[in-house]
């Protein structure tokens, strides 16, 4: 039988059809019909009628074949040996032996015919298809001959090719991209990705190659080759960083949550490298920083912004974070937006890449106005409400207004405390040092902080040794502000008993005993912590037990009315870590930012004023009433204590000023503003009860 599993460019031209539709006739044989070269070839098995009706009785079966040096078929001479040397057949075509062996003719004056007088036939007409493959018509077949020997065939029709068949209106037409950037429809009024719609192979494969169509090639699969491009997979995608930061971002928008406590529980507790989640985690800051402002962009950089989704809109954000604020390669972060969005909605690709290139050139004419001139320019240049930009001009003027804000972008730095209760700072120095940490001292407004220390980056807390001093509660985070405010509420003079208004998570908690055990040798014996939020109790009892501090009650109640929680006893030292608007935190607490509103600000300044009217009560004569916030406000800072001052519990207590040892100033209360590159902004006033 034929074998038609042979590459068509191994036929040779004289493997073509004559006019009169045979191929087995040749000039000299059977048939004899001006064909020239093995011209004693017998007649072919007849395929579909199209190879003329003679039979194959009179060939013997093709066995061998000889060399070109006589023993072959060449010139009628006989094409090989049966087994016991009996003749050979002759072979069906010139296609060459079987094993993929070619028998390349060399034509000379030699291997013409006989017959000189005729003229050689043009090969070059259109071969009739002599596969069997239905009862009707088909239209010529492509031919795949060697080119290079035979010359342009001019005499061949105009090819078909990627013209409709039957001359029928065509669907569609198939989107060029392919898989790369897959299309996008509205669902529910939402860019959703489209529903799969076959492979794409199988939509490529309706191409007209000479009328084949989608049929099998003489039964055979289709070409493996289109396959294979096809299931190529793609070579680009985001990166893992990125694709977890989108993940945080996702969780921060439907659970309402706060952006530290996820990046807790996915990013801290991811495997991606050290490099990699302090990456991530900056984005995730970044971007819930500046949500405001990416929003205001991107809206304005589509032609309905409200038909993204909320997903979409999430790596949109992502990206132009970093295309704005982060300063990333445009081409960079283009390609890896546009590899996020498909990750979320995969036929919105398009949309991506067109939204964030109209970002790019966006970028050029921000923030969209003359910062010196336009509030609403100036905020968006730092990615702030324009509400608060004016505000914090208001209370800090031009300069602190532009310093804090451009502290507030900033990555924060990490400071550590030394748990004094526990551990040694030599034994935790060497291990931070030995896990490039770079451990620094900190002072603080003139003072150093006992047990700070600033490291490098939050990477080397990342370090299996490091990350083994927390689960052994012998380091704990924390700003170096922060510390500097617990060290001065301890004092210079042990209490004897001690009471934390607002104690949350026990942060300050733990500073305080530490303090206390570095400065005096020992815990303050009687610890008691108030919270109105019980969970934040059974978290302080939790790390108060992992770092071996003593809280002798924790209390779960309402502040603002200690006669109830403590009844008539009062305490040496009485702290109230108020709540507040958080400003002093904006690079910790990246949600504090579009979260805030202008009430919120005056609610905060009323409740402080009702806890510090019933903490006052509960201070031993002689003792210390101390009030801190980490916000920048006058409102809930100086203000509320001159208010409380003022008033007739507030008038049993006197101000103990701050000494700055390296400004020789005394100031009312301790106050550190932010600044790039400096620790967060803290307020605390000490009062003293009079005897």
């Amino acid at each position: 039988m034929h074998n038609d599993n042979h590459s068509q460019n191994q036929r040779r031209s004289s493997d073509r059809p004559s006019s009169d539709g045979h191929r087995g006739a040749r000039s000299g044989g059977p048939g004899g019909n001006g064909y020239r070269g093995r011209d004693d070839r017998g007649p072919r098995k007849d395929h579909g009628g199209r190879g003329g009706d003679r039979s194959r009785d009179d060939r013997g079966p093709r066995k061998d074949f000889g060399s070109r040096d006589g023993q072959g078929g060449r010139n009628g001479k006989p094409g090989g040996f049966r087994k016991g040397g009996k003749p050979g057949g002759y072979r069906k075509d010139d296609r060459g032996p079987r094993g993929g062996k070619s028998f390349e003719r060399k034509r000379g004056e030699g291997d013409r015919s006989q017959d000189d007088g005729d003229e050689r036939r043009d090969f070059r007409e259109p071969r009739k298809d002599f596969r069997d493959r239905g009862d009707g018509p088909r239209g010529p077949r492509r031919d795949f001959s060697d080119h290079r020997e035979s010359g342009p065939r001019d005499d061949r029709e105009p090819r078909k090719d990627f013209h409709p068949r039957d001359d029928q209106p065509r669907g569609p037409r198939r989107d060029s991209r392919g898989s790369g950037h897959p299309r996008e429809v509205f669902v529910d009024g939402k860019l959703m990705a489209a529903p799969d719609q076959g492979d794409g192979r199988d939509r490529g494969r309706g191409r007209d190659f000479g009328g084949r169509g989608d049929r099998p090639r003489d039964g055979r699969p289709p070409r493996r080759d289109d396959g294979a491009r096809a299931k190529r997979p793609n070579s680009h995608h985001a990166t893992s960083a990125r694709e977890l930061a989108l993940s945080a971002l996702h969780q921060l928008r439907e659970r309402d949550a706060f952006a530290q406590d996820i990046i807790a529980k996915t990013i801290d507790k991811s495997r991606l490298s050290r490099e990699d989640r302090a990456f991530a985690t900056r984005l995730v800051l970044g971007v819930t920083s500046t949500r405001g402002t990416l929003e205001d962009v991107i809206d304005g950089c589509m032609d309905s912004p409200d038909d993204a989704a909320p997903a979409v809109r999430d790596a949109l954000a992502l990206s132009a974070y970093e295309i704005i604020f982060l300063q990333k390669s445009p081409h960079a972060a283009v390609d890896q937006g546009v590899e996020l969005v498909k990750t979320v909605a995969p036929r919105a690709g398009g949309l991506a890449n067109a939204v964030l290139r109209r970002v790019v050139r966006a970028k050029e004419h921000f923030p969209f106005g003359d910062p010196r001139t336009d509030i609403a320019a100036y905020a968006r240049l730092h990615g702030f409400p324009v509400w608060l930009a004016e505000r914090l001009i208001a209370e800090l003027g031009p300069e602190g207004a532009r310093d804090f804000m451009v502290a507030s972008n900033e990555p924060a730095p990490v400071f550590v405390s030394v748990n004094a209760v526990k551990a040694s700072e030599d034994e935790v120095v060497s291990v931070l040092a030995a896990a490039h940490g770079d451990p620094t001292p900190v002072t603080v407004a003139g003072r150093p902080v006992p047990g700070c220390y600033r490291v490098s980056s939050g990477v080397p807390l990342l370090d299996g040794r490091v990350r083994r001093m927390f689960s052994q509660g012998l380091l704990l985070v924390s700003d170096a502000t922060s510390q500097a405010v617990a060290s001065l509420v301890v004092g210079d003079e042990a209490p004897a008993s001690f009471l934390e208004i607002g104690a949350g998570r026990a942060t300050k908690t733990i500073l305080d005993q530490s303090c206390a055990y570095r400065r005096f040798g020992r815990q303050i014996s009687d610890y008691v912590t108030v919270d109105v939020h019980a969970f934040k109790t059974r978290l302080l009892q939790e790390r108060a037990e992992l770092y071996g501090v003593t809280v002798t009650e924790p209390i779960i109640g309402d502040a603002t009315d200690l006669d109830a929680l403590v009844g008539e006893r009062t305490f040496d030292r009485v702290f109230i870590d108020a709540p507040c608007s958080g400003l002093g935190t904006l690079r910790r607490h990246a949600d504090i930012r579009w979260r805030l509103r202008p009430e919120t600000i005056d609610e905060s300044a009323d409740l402080d004023a009702h806890l510090l009217a019933s903490a006052a009560a509960h201070v031993a004569p002689g003792g210390i009433l101390a009030y801190a916030t980490c916000t920048i406000t006058h409102e809930e800072n100086a203000d509320a204590v001159d208010q409380f001052l003022a008033t007739e519990p507030g008038s049993d207590f006197e101000v103990i000023p701050y000494e700055n040892p390296e400004l020789g100033v005394e100031r009312p209360f301790f106050s550190i503003p932010l600044e790039p590159g400096g620790p967060d902004a803290h307020f605390l006033a000490l009062l003293r009860k009079k005897a």
